[in-house]
């Protein structure tokens, strides 16, 4: 396997050996050959990080965690039909804050790849924005994610924080007096990505939009 520290080796093993050529030389051709092999050196390790960066090593344990949150759900929804008086009141009672923590690992996710690509999390929302063929105005469902992760984390609080309600305004998600949770911007927003409330299908989205950031410089 060439990694990253073989290639450093096979550098180092080629410069002294130049290094030897020149001290019996003198010429400065092999100067100028030792000077390229620097500079092809400093994109090797550019390149090299890039790649390593690339890859997308934070999907696993996203991976693990919805599947199983997704468990979780599964044994809630058999409740329906295994106790009487187990109803769907309970189940979106005890089920909102396991898909809230779903969102909360995907936000968790989606800053983690953004700092994979920018080494910062400063401009943050620029990233959120990105999505392709977006309208100019609209919100994206990146952004609309990390709404529904702060909501869920601070909706006992009162009002959202204004940038989260400013996202769930835009999609017409109410979060004022929610008497049914069916009614609440969790389930709410759930519906704006899959009928069934699928997990994997906003796993996807967000390990999609993680490519589309870094292939936008292919």
């Amino acid at each position: 396997m060439v990694t990253a520290h073989s290639g450093d080796y096979l550098y180092k093993k080629i410069h002294a050996k130049l290094k030897i050529f020149l001290a019996l030389s003198d010429t400065g051709k092999l100067m100028k050959v030792i000077e390229k092999f620097d500079f092809e050196k400093q994109n090797m390790t550019k390149i090299t990080n890039t790649h390593f960066l690339r890859i997308d090593h934070r999907v696993v344990s996203l991976s693990m965690a919805i599947t199983g949150l997704t468990e979780t759900i599964s044994v809630l929804k058999n409740q329906l039909n295994e106790i009487h008086w187990y109803d769907g009141e309970w189940f979106l009672e005890e089920s909102e804050p396991i898909y809230g923590l779903a969102f909360i690992a995907f936000q968790n996710y989606i800053n983690g790849s953004i700092k994979d690509f920018a080494d910062s999390l400063n401009e943050k929302e620029t990233y959120y924005k990105l999505e392709k063929n977006l309208p100019e105005g609209n919100k994206s469902r990146i952004e609309l994610i990390i709404a529904l992760a702060n909501y869920a984390k601070h909706k006992d609080e009162g009002i959202p924080h204004r940038g989260t309600k400013e996202i769930l305004d835009h999609f017409n998600l109410n979060y004022e007096d929610v008497n049914y949770l069916d009614k609440s911007p969790i389930f709410q927003g759930l519906n704006l990505f899959s009928e069934g409330w699928d997990l994997f299908t906003l796993k996807t989205l967000v390990t999609d939009w993680r490519e589309y950031m870094w292939a936008r410089f292919d």
